[in-house]
C-alpha cells in the first residue's frame, strides 16, 4: 500500500502499528526530484532544497514526529542520509558534466551561511537533533559503497560511504541479530579451534579476559557497523534507488513475518518490495514515482503475505 501524499501531512496510519521505519529521505541540497513542491509554514519548495541546513533539519523533525507516533514502542527506525558540501552545486557533490548520471537533474544551491567547499555534516546534525527530540541512537552504520559513483574532485578524497542511523524509542526493542549473522571465515574457525585446544579448562570469559578470541557463535558473527554493499544499476527513471540487499538486512533484524514495515519516502518501492518478499507488510508514502513502485511491487504474489 502506498499513500500519495506529503510526509508533512498527517499520516493515515494507526498509532504504534508499525514495527520498523526504514527510509532514505531527500538529502540536503543535492538533487531536484520529479515531484510537486510542498508547503511547510511560510515556505514552499521541495524538501531537501531548503535555503539553509537549519531549515532542512527542522523540517526533518516534523515528519520524524509522525514516525514516532506510528512506530511501536519496541520498534526500530533506520534513517539513511548522506552529506553535502557548501556551494557544491548539486547532485553527487562537486561534479562536472561527467560526474553525474545522464539525465539526473542538476540543482544550483542557494547561498548558505558556510564557507564554500565546507562539508556541512548534515547527517550528524540530523542525528543530534533527533536525539534531542527523544530518539535513542543505537548505531551509526557506515554503508561502504565499493562501486560508488566517481567524482571529478582533485582537492579532496572521493566519497565512498553514507550513514545509516539506527534509532529506537526505548531501551528495549525487538532486534534479531541471528537473522543477519555472517558466516565465519575458515581462518576464524581454525583460530577458534586452536584457542579451544590450548585453553582447555577456561570458561569463555576467562579466555576473553586474557586477550584471546571468544568462542564463535554457531550461526556466525555479528556483521558489525560497516556494511560493504554495492549499489546496483537500474533502468528505472529514479536516481536514488538503494540496493535491495541493504534493505533486506535492516528488515530481517528489526521485524518478524507479518510485521508492518513503513518507508515514508518509498520512491521506487525497494523497501516495500523487500518487505513483501520477506513476508512482511510494506507501507509507503511518496509524492511521486508511483508507476515505478506499483510495477516493481506488483510482481510479487499476494499469497506471500502472512
Amino acid at each position: 500500500m502506498i499513500y500519495k501524499q506529503s510526509v508533512f501531512e498527517p499520516w493515515p496510519i494507526e498509532r504504534e502499528s508499525v514495527q520498523a521505519v526504514i527510509t532514505s529521505p531527500p538529502y540536503f541540497a543535492l538533487r531536484k526530484y520529479d515531484i510537486p513542491d510542498v508547503i511547510i509554514g511560510d515556505w514552499k519548495g521541495q524538501y531537501g532544497l531548503e535555503p539553509q541546513p537549519s531549515d532542512y533539519i527542522s523540517h526533518t523533525l516534523l515528519w520524524a514526529k509522525e514516525a514516532w507516533r506510528v512506530l511501536r514502542n519496541d520498534g526500530v527506525f533506520f534513517l539513511n542520509i548522506a552529506d553535502s558540501y557548501a556551494g557544491s552545486g548539486g547532485a553527487g557533490g562537486d561534479y562536472n558534466s561527467g560526474g553525474i548520471r545522464e539525465g539526473q537533474p542538476k540543482y544550483k544551491q542557494s547561498k548558505i551561511n558556510y564557507p564554500s567547499k565546507c562539508q556541512l555534516l548534515i547527517p550528524h546534525r540530523v542525528a543530534i537533533a533527533l536525539v534531542e527530540d527523544g530518539w535513542i541512537l543505537r548505531n551509526t552504520i557506515v554503508w561502504y559503497k565499493s562501486n560508488a559513483m566517481p567524482e571529478s574532485v582533485t582537492d579532496r578524497f572521493s566519497k565512498k560511504y553514507e550513514y545509516i542511523f539506527m534509532f529506537s524509542k526505548q531501551e528495549k526493542y525487538y532486534f534479531d541479530l541471528d537473522a543477519i549473522r555472517e558466516k565465519c571465515s575458515s581462518v576464524n574457525k581454525s583460530r577458534n579451534r586452536n584457542n579451544e585446544a590450548s585453553n582447555n579448562g577456561y570458561i569463555a570469559e576467562d579466555r576473553f579476559s586474557k586477550g584471546e578470541r571468544p568462542e564463535q557463535h554457531p550461526l556466525g558473527k555479528n556483521p558489525g557497523d560497516v556494511w560493504q554493499i554495492s549499489t546496483k544499476p537500474s533502468s528505472e527513471k529514479h536516481y536514488a534507488m538503494w540496493p535491495e540487499m541493504l534493505v533486506e538486512r535492516m528488515v530481517k533484524c528489526s521485524t518478524k513475518a507479518g510485521d508492518i514495515v513503513l518507508d515514508p519516502f518509498c520512491g521506487s518501492g525497494s523497501t516495500l518490495k523487500v518487505a513483501e518478499q520477506l513476508y512482511r507488510k510494506g507501507i509507503g508514502i511518496d509524492l511521486g514515482y508511483h508507476e515505478i513502485s506499483k510495477r516493481r511491487t506488483g510482481k510479487i504474489q499476494k499469497e506471500m503475505f502472512v
